[in-house]
């Protein structure tokens, strides 16, 4: 069985159980459904204005030579952009704007904004005027939502009153835009004096610095620039004579690295590895020939032995071009060394060289690296106040400007519409929790019912042959007019339960084909389940069957079997049992079927269950099979009393009828338990009272009845 045939069961067993349950899954969806509109509508409604802002990177550049903000407003990378806004979003949501907006408007009067105007106990309204604080009930209405891709940010409030909504909204923005602007002004203002006072103090340092440049050179005698010339000079011989001497380390590195390779290579090493002996065309030649003679001599070794004169021939002129490489290596080899010699005599000269060159370089340097201090400081100072006083005039003129990088696009409009409560989304909301909290609730009550429902149920969980179902009939008194309620079959041998039973009766009578049925004993775990009705329409179909079919009424607690035909219950089995020799003809009744009798009770005994044990029940209903085909007992409930066990033990087989959605698991296995401890055979169960509009029943059990029903008064639903 594939993956899929095993889904499709468990798939619709889920639906027969949403199916079974439908209304009360209607009924919990029209609850939610019905709470929450009635919830939505008790909402205080929520409005929203939104007044659209421009956030420029910087302001407006006043002095666009050179004039730099004092306090750069988002400049650098695009990461820094994108702090540069995520901070702006969240001063516009800040406890400091929405202060200046409460003390602009008075909001901490306002009782209606504050949300107690509706409080009349002026004790308590000042209580709770007192303790709610309008800068955070502000702050928690903003809300900041940027357009992507633009410097555009949407400042949205939330109100009650849509007026009010569009004044905070554009109230926001504005505190926001002048606390923008009154930060730069603030940073301007405070940069002016501190540039001022830095201006005046390099001016100081400037004028000691040109004073203590102009004694040193006094004390040296240093009054013209012959000495810096002298200096130049000297630098450039010194870096030639650097660079030079880098060359020749270079090289000498470069052949030392050529001299220890070839010493502590072999031939045939280094006439793979070494530059100069790849690069040697004699070499390279010799090379040729050694592989031409090493393929001859292969060649001969295919027609020869290795003493061969030719192989030897060729193996002595191998041996001297071997000998000729060698030399030629070994000579490369000596030539290399020399060079390396040459190298490193070339580099000692060159820093011996340099080494001159820097200690005349700092002989000189004795006197020009205090000159060069002193006149660095004096630049240095010198560029600073020019810098600082430049800078001053700056900062003095953006102290008076009012520049801003934020400014309004557009004012708030008063909403018509509310955002809050929102009806639709929450419908939404309400009509997925209906359908998940109805299923919950439905498999809940499904897992609460421990009710047998199914053939499966019979089958799996106690092992019992599924005879087949009885349909639940409905009105059935009506059904039968001037008869029983358990006649119903007998009334209407056409309808869909009589042909149910007709089911039963050839499932009951292919079981045992290698011998004869002729004892039946009707039986159920409880009260109330249709046993008599089951015994009753068991002994009539299998009447018309052409068997001679007696039903007696073995239940000598409350016998039912008389009413049902209409008959006293004066005589029945008691009296045969406590008379063995009564004629039979004489305490049977005729049921209005051919070849169907019925035998009541007759008088109840005080002890029916010694009476059923007595070897006088044993006696008659032996006289009973003598006298008729088959015999079937209606008994009481097997879980209640012992007499189905004692009568179980003398018929054929037991049928057990179990009440669908009635008969609980419980008793059904108790009463299973119940008679295979005295070892009587089971028939099998059959489900009565089955409501064909189940959909598991109409698709899985009686499809055909349900598309061709023979009566119109059984409760079914087409597949």
């Amino acid at each position: 069985m594939t993956a899929k045939d095993q889904e499709q069961p468990l798939l619709s067993a889920w639906l027969d159980i949403a199916w079974k349950h439908k209304w009360l899954m209607l009924a919990f969806a029209g609850l939610v459904l019905g709470s929450t509109v009635l919830y939505t509508r008790s909402q205080t409604k929520l409005y929203r204005a939104a007044t659209q802002v421009v956030i420029d990177l910087v302001a407006p550049q006043y002095l666009p030579r050179r004039g730099a903000e004092v306090v750069q407003l988002g400049t650098g990378n695009a990461w820094s952009t994108v702090e540069f806004f995520e901070t702006q979003y969240r001063i516009i949501r800040s406890r400091q704007v929405a202060a200046m907006v409460v003390e602009r408007l008075g909001l901490q009067h306002d009782l209606d904004f504050l949300g107690i105007s509706q409080i009349e106990d002026p004790e308590e309204r000042a209580q709770k005027l007192a303790s709610v604080d309008p800068v955070a009930v502000l702050a928690g209405r903003v809300d900041v939502e940027p357009v992507e891709d633009s410097h555009v940010v949407f400042i949205r409030v939330k109100d009650t009153v849509p007026k009010r909504a569009a004044r905070l909204a554009d109230a926001v923005a504005e505190a926001y835009g002048d606390l923008n602007v009154n930060r730069k002004v603030s940073a301007a203002g405070e940069a002016v004096e501190w540039l001022r006072a830095q201006a005046s103090a390099m001016d100081q340092d400037l004028k000691v610095a040109r004073d203590a440049l102009l004694a040193f050179k006094r004390d040296n005698g240093i009054l013209t620039a012959s000495l810096e010339d002298r200096q130049n000079l000297l630098g450039t011989d010194l870096q030639e004579a650097q660079r030079a001497l880098r060359t020749v380390q270079q090289e000498n590195a470069v052949l030392e690295s050529q001299y220890r390779q070839v010493q502590s290579l072999s031939v045939e090493d280094a006439m793979r590895s070494v530059p100069q002996v790849l690069g040697n065309g004699l070499i390279q030649v010799l090379k040729q020939q050694l592989v031409q003679l090493e393929n001859d001599r292969d060649e001969l070794l295919k027609r020869y032995l290795p003493k061969h004169p030719d192989v030897r021939v060729v193996d002595e002129q191998i041996k001297r071009v071997n000998r000729a490489l060698a030399q030629e290596v070994k000579g490369i080899s000596k030539s290399i060394e020399r060079e390396y010699a040459a190298a490193q005599r070339a580099e000692s000269k060159a820093a011996g060289e340099v080494a001159r060159l820097e200690r005349e370089a700092r002989t000189l340097q004795g006197k020009e690296l205090e000159y060069k201090r002193l006149e660095g400081a004096v630049e240095s100072k010198k560029t600073l106040h020019a810098d600082l006083l430049l800078r001053l005039k700056e900062a003095e003129l953006q102290a008076q400007a009012k520049a801003n990088n934020v400014r309004i696009l557009d004012r708030a409009l008063v909403p018509t519409l509310h955002i809050w409560p929102r009806l639709g989304l929450n419908l939404a909301a309400a009509a997925v929790l209906a359908l998940l909290g109805g299923i919950a609730l439905v498999f809940l009550v499904e897992q609460l019912d421990s009710s047998v429902r199914s053939q499966e149920q019979l089958e799996q969980e106690y092992g019992l042959t599924f005879l087949g179902i009885v349909p639940a009939v409905r009105n059935r008194e009506k059904q039968t007019p001037g008869g029983h309620p358990d006649r119903y079959i007998l009334e209407n041998p056409n309808s869909t339960a009589a042909e149910c039973v007709r089911t039963i009766r050839t499932n009951l009578l292919f079981m045992a084909p290698e011998r004869e049925m002729r004892s039946i004993l009707v039986t159920s775990p409880g009260p109330k389940e249709g046993k008599t009705y089951t015994s009753v329409n068991i002994a009539s179909t299998m009447a018309l069957s052409g068997s001679k079919v007696l039903l007696v009424d073995a239940d000598l607690r409350r016998a039912r079997v008389h009413g049902v035909f209409d008959h006293p219950n004066d005589r029945g089995i008691t009296n045969l049992v406590m008379n063995n020799d009564a004629d039979v003809s004489k305490l049977v009744r005729p049921s209005g079927i051919d070849n169907f009798d019925v035998m009541c009770a007759g008088p109840l005994p005080p002890n029916p269950a010694e009476l059923l044990h007595s070897e006088g029940f044993k006696k008659a209903f032996q006289k009973l099979l003598d006298h008729y085909d088959r015999v079937i007992f209606d008994s009481p409930p097997v879980v209640s009393v012992t007499d189905p066990q004692i009568l179980g033990q003398l018929v054929d087989g037991v049928v057990l009828v179990v009440h669908s959605s009635r008969t609980s698991r419980h008793a059904l296995a108790k009463g299973v338990r119940l008679l295979r401890d005295v070892n009587v055979r089971i028939f099998g169960a059959l489900l009565n009272g089955v409501e064909l509009k189940n959909r598991g029943y109409s698709r899985y059990y009686y499809r055909y009845y349900g598309r061709h029903p023979y009566s119109s008064n059984i409760e079914e639903q087409q597949s």
